[in-house]
């Protein structure tokens, strides 16, 4: 690749990312003088790019729709991180992904340099893959008609498997679909009970969209991750706990993932864990092996399970 066609390219690449940009902006990031940066501007314009001129103190460029759309041209780190995203996504949890992701990576690969294939091909060696959690698997046909339907409002009806194996039929307005580690959650509000509800994607079976629409209800999506967090770490257990533990909530959080506990910072060097289980000596020895000094705030049970547990180790050493 030429000096002049990488720059071109460079170029394409900003106006791709960005709608408006100033001629001293985009001067000033390829390092060229005003009259280069028209030349090339032209260029794109001559591959059939609408490149539009904006006038005014701060005119400058942006990449309009044109009449002449040329493929999509992608600089060699571009196409690295759209492989390796490509090589995630074939090995996700998401079923029918796998193909689709294999065939459209064999497609990129086809137009990339030796250069790029070389950098792909060093980062699928280094590469090793776990095998997902049983039950995680989520449909690609069913997150796509979820996704339809909170995009056009509609109501759903789905099948759905709850915890406890039980198979019940649910009306709901489909709201959000957020992803965590190898789990997909359905964030929406039963039509019926009229309360929200944090449903498992994969658990959800033959979607169906009806023909009422609902109001959009704005849900800030900081909020939106709180109400996920707690449904599935403290909502479904019976033995809950809050805990004060002595490090900084980003050291805790990489301990107890957003699956396991809700964390929150509480100073510098500490933070507040918010958890559930099914067994309050279980979640005690949790706890304990974590190595962080810590501190039962909330859940006599788990307070008097880390009594019991702490008892037996002094017993078992002395």
């Amino acid at each position: 690749m030429t000096r002049t066609t990488g720059r071109t390219l460079a170029l394409l690449s900003l106006l791709q990312v960005r709608r408006d940009w100033t001629g001293a902006e985009l001067r000033e990031r390829l390092e060229v003088s005003d009259r280069t940066l028209r030349r090339d501007i032209d260029d794109l314009r001559e591959l059939g790019y609408g490149i539009e001129a904006t006038r005014g103190r701060h005119g400058g460029y942006r990449l309009g729709p044109g009449a002449s759309v040329p493929p999509l041209t992608l600089l060699d780190d571009e196409s690295v991180a759209i492989a390796v995203g490509l090589r995630a996504a074939a090995a996700s949890v998401v079923t029918g992904m796998e193909e689709a992701a294999g065939r459209a990576l064999a497609k990129l690969e086809q137009s990339l340099s030796a250069a790029a294939r070389t950098r792909i091909a060093e980062v699928e060696r280094a590469m090793v893959r776990l095998d997902p959690a049983e039950g995680g698997g989520v449909d690609l046909d069913v997150v796509t008609a979820l996704a339809a339907a909170i995009s056009a409002r509609r109501r759903l009806r789905i099948d759905y498997t709850r915890h406890d194996s039980a198979e019940v039929r649910r009306i709901v307005e489909p709201h959000r679909i957020v992803h965590t580690d190898e789990r997909w959650y359905l964030v929406a509000r039963d039509a019926e009970r009229e309360e929200w509800r944090t449903l498992r994607v994969d658990r959800i079976r033959r979607p169906f969209s009806l023909p009422e629409e609902f109001a959009e209800r704005e849900v800030p999506d900081d909020a939106l991750r709180r109400f996920t967090a707690r449904s599935i770490t403290i909502a479904p257990y019976p033995f809950r706990a809050r805990v004060r533990m002595q490090a900084p909530a980003a050291v805790v959080r990489r301990r107890f993932d957003a699956t396991i506990a809700t964390v929150t910072a509480d100073g510098d060097a500490s933070c507040i864990l918010e958890a559930g289980s099914r067994d309050p000596e279980e979640f005690a020895i949790y706890l304990g092996m974590s190595g962080f000094a810590f501190e039962v705030l909330e859940g006599e049970e788990v307070r008097q399970a880390v009594a019991a547990v702490g008892e037996r180790l002094r017993n078992a050493a002395s």
